[in-house]
């Protein structure tokens, strides 16, 4: 490697010339084989250039990166001119293969160690394969939940493929800086590019929102509820903002706006709740605090992701589209793509939203469903995943609704979720999806797929052109091209600095989560110095380890006994004597976490919202169709459910009383809880980095410390009866119809259900009615 030494004295009296890059490779070696510090050029007026093999183009005094090493001053090099025309002569000098990578994403980026002390040598150098994984052609192809797309990530998807960003799933795990090194990484090896007949493209990680302890989604519709106020919403995603862009995560794949319609979709856990006024509330307060303000992009943004546009909660009947047997979106009531879930999506574009993601789901349009507009507009009849319908992104986002940033499609849709395009070819759908107005498809690492579309016909080199410009505007109105490079200690810096005022904001939230649901006779906060028994249910979710990987709202596992040691605990530490026998409890405590069987990627019956334990169900065929196989598969989704009852009986024929939180990461029907109980809270919060503070809120709550004022963001199912699946027979085809609507809010279903089916259900609606007659509605809660 030849490091050019610069004169500084002689670079400032520069006014007009040429700056060779500070780095220059030997024959036999590669970009990735060292780390590069990047050099800097101070403009007094203007950005800062950082470059490693680019050169620097110096003209009247002022310094510019010379992105293809030509020595000519180009438009898309001038940070003088406005960002739409470098950003559009920008797109005129890439290649053809460099086009085609930019318009893709890889999902699975990690760094290879976690700390920057462990990606260097014994000398203190690093190790560019310690950050970023290099490609080995031995390397089997390992297993991946989703056909077609890779788990396999190394530097041949830059270096070879030429894709411009990945999926960082570092988490909280890795340094800053660590995170910091990777981006810098990525960018040095796109930057080699400029050596190569190309042109230097910064290198973007995406991330799905990282929890530092916040409620997860669920819990803060609850806590922005509680009292209207969303400043807290603003307050995480501002401090969010600054610790994500210091550390190289750009862009995030997020926030999810779906409005939660249908109990049974295992991603209402991913949602604000089911109050489109909330969730919109909540959206404008993301969209100020990740993009630094409501006018567009700027250069201290991080760019969102809207999604799942246009709203991927009216599900069939809680199947989730992430495989073939949950591809349809159900539209059974007319007007309720305007009424329920549009707004949020408004509210994001008339902000000036970055970026949007199509779901992944096609809508019905047999006679299930009613046609959709939107200000007097049909939103759409093509019968398409979304990121394939013309209809919806270019003529509804864009033209009706007046989104103005980049479309980002979701992850396998070429492979997987070919939903409508199943008798197209691979360059085919990429040809479709692109001419939709779709600009980037993630997960997907297939550039020469895209080379063919184009080379083959199938797409119009224009709309690749569109679908450039529209991901390089962001890169230059968030300020990243002229200088890409990131300073590692200022990552950890920032990170540091945030992080602990972040902590304590992180607990008030969660206390503001927590829901009172029923307090019968007053019988909340408990009295401390009383006797204490402490049981806990949980039920059976094997795949929650990949859901939250992917960004789902779900804890692990983890070790159950540990997690009633650690109630214990807490239960101690705030004065109360805890004991092993019921019969001697004042209080007994039950810890209720029912899980659906809900599963993105193992989806094998109807999801169950019931609490039930080994309970038998109709199988359909694995992830592939609802069709019925004729066999019957047990489903628990709380172990021990019936020993609930007996429980309570012992501890009131004592004279003692009965609490229980129960967790909600989707409406359930509480027949085998409630009515049991004297005191019930809820508890949305299930992620491990945030389960603690959930906890703590929770017996903040219980012993008085804290008076709750968080509203149920879901509404608690009052019957089996009132999401009853009838079989009927619709244009010649027989079909599983709800008799309440998939497309409508939990709150708003009443009105739309037989009222003989009301007055045969316990309170004579489809929320639930406690003892105290009390509706668990979105909305409700109590406080003392």
């Amino acid at each position: 490697m030849i490091k050019r030494k610069l004169a500084a004295e002689e670079i400032q009296e520069m006014k007009d010339g040429y700056i060779p890059a500070p780095y220059q490779l030997e024959e036999g070696e590669q970009i990735n084989d060292v780390y590069l510090e990047p050099v800097f050029f101070e403009n007094e007026n203007g950005p800062t250039i950082g470059v490693t093999t680019c050169g620097v183009i110096v003209k009247d005094g002022l310094f510019f990166k010379d992105m293809d090493n030509s020595g000519e001053l180009s438009p898309y090099k001038d940070w003088r001119l406005d960002h739409e025309t470098r950003a559009k002569d920008m797109v005129a000098h890439l290649r053809l293969d460099q086009q085609a990578g930019l318009v893709l994403n890889t999902l699975w980026n990690s760094p290879m160690v976690m700390t920057r002390e462990e990606a260097k040598d014994d000398k203190g150098e690093i190790i560019p394969s310690k950050i970023f994984k290099r490609f080995d052609p031995e390397e089997k192809e390992g297993p991946s939940f989703l056909p077609g797309v890779t788990m396999n990530v190394s530097d041949a998807d830059v270096l070879e493929r030429k894709l411009t960003g990945g999926v960082y799933r570092g988490d909280m795990r890795a340094e800053a800086g660590m995170s910091a090194l990777y981006h810098n990484l990525g960018t040095q090896m796109l930057e080699y590019e400029a050596c190569q007949d190309g042109v230097a493209i910064p290198y973007s990680l995406h991330t799905n929102p990282i929890n530092i302890g916040y409620p997860d989604f669920l819990g803060i519709g609850a806590a922005v509820m509680g009292d209207g106020n969303f400043d807290l919403v603003y307050e995480m995603a501002d401090t969010d903002r600054k610790m994500m862009k210091a550390a190289g995560q750009n862009i995030m794949y997020g926030p999810q706006v779906d409005v939660a319609t249908d109990p049974r979709w295992p991603r209402n856990s991913g949602t604000y709740g089911e109050r489109t006024d909330i969730t919109c509330g909540i959206i404008k307060e993301l969209v100020r605090g990740y993009q630094n303000g409501e006018d567009g992009l700027n250069e201290g943004s991080v760019v969102i992701t809207v999604k799942h546009f246009p709203g991927d909660g009216p599900a069939e009947n809680g199947f989730e589209p992430h495989m073939p047997i949950g591809q349809w979106r159900l539209y059974p009531t007319e007007g309720s793509m305007e009424k329920y879930h549009l707004p949020p999506f408004q509210a994001a574009f008339d902000l000036k939203a970055s970026a949007i993601m199509p779901d992944y789901s096609r809508i019905c349009a047999d006679s299930r469903s009613k046609e959709q507009y939107y200000r007097g507009r049909l939103t759409s009849r093509e019968t398409v995943g979304s990121t394939y319908s013309k209809e919806l992104i270019t003529d509804l986002a864009r033209e009706t609704m007046g989104f103005e940033g980049y479309v980002n499609s979701d992850s396998g849709i070429t492979t997987v979720q070919t939903y409508g395009v199943e008798e197209l070819t691979v360059p085919q759908r990429y040809a479709k999806a692109i001419s939709a107005g779709t600009d980037v498809i993630g997960g997907n690492s297939d550039s020469e797929n895209i080379v063919k579309a184009v080379e083959e016909g199938y797409l119009a080199k224009e709309e690749l052109d569109r679908a450039n410009y529209h991901r390089l505007l962001s890169l230059f109105r968030v300020g990243r091209v002229d200088n890409p490079y990131l300073d590692p200690d200022h990552a950890d810096k920032v990170r540091e600095e945030n992080l602990h005022d972040a902590k304590q904001a992180a607990y008030k939230a969660n206390q503001k989560a927590v829901v009172l649901a029923k307090n019968h006779a007053n019988v909340l906060p408990m009295e401390q110095g009383k006797k204490v028994y402490i049981a806990c249910f949980k039920g059976v979710d094997p795949g929650a380890a990949l859901a939250q990987a992917m960004g789902a709202a779900v804890g692990g596992k983890g070790d159950e006994e540990a997690f009633a040691a650690r109630l214990k605990e807490l239960f101690t530490e705030r004065g109360f004597c805890v004991v092993d026998d019921p019969k001697e409890a004042d209080y007994a405590y039950l810890h209720v976490w029912p899980i659906s069987n809900g599963m993105v990627f193992r989806q094998y019956a109807m999801p169950v919202i019931e609490m039930v334990d080994e309970e038998l169900f109709e199988e359909r065929e694995v992830n592939q169709s609802q069709k019925k196989t004729g066999k019957m598969v047990p489903i628990t989704t709380l172990k021990g459910v019936s020993e609930i009852p007996k429980l309570a009986e012992m501890v009131h024929q004592n004279g003692g009383k009965v609490i229980a939180t129960c967790v909600v990461c989707n409406p359930w029907i509480l027949d085998k809880l409630e009515p049991y109980v004297d005191g019930l809270t809820f508890q949305y919060t299930v992620s491990p980095v945030a389960m603690e503070n959930a906890l703590g809120a929770q017996m903040d709550v219980l012993s008085g410390a804290y008076n709750p004022t968080g509203k149920m963001s879901l509404t608690m199912v009052s019957s089996p009866e009132v999401i009853r699946i009838e079989e009927k027979e619709l244009d010649g085809v027989m079909r599983e119809v709800c008799v309440s609507p998939n497309d409508v809010p939990g709150y708003d279903k009443d009105a739309y259900i037989d009222p003989e089916i009301l007055a045969n259900v316990k309170g004579g609606s489809y929320a639930y009615c406690d003892e105290d007659g009390n509706y668990y509605r979105s909305g409700f809660g109590l406080s003392y």
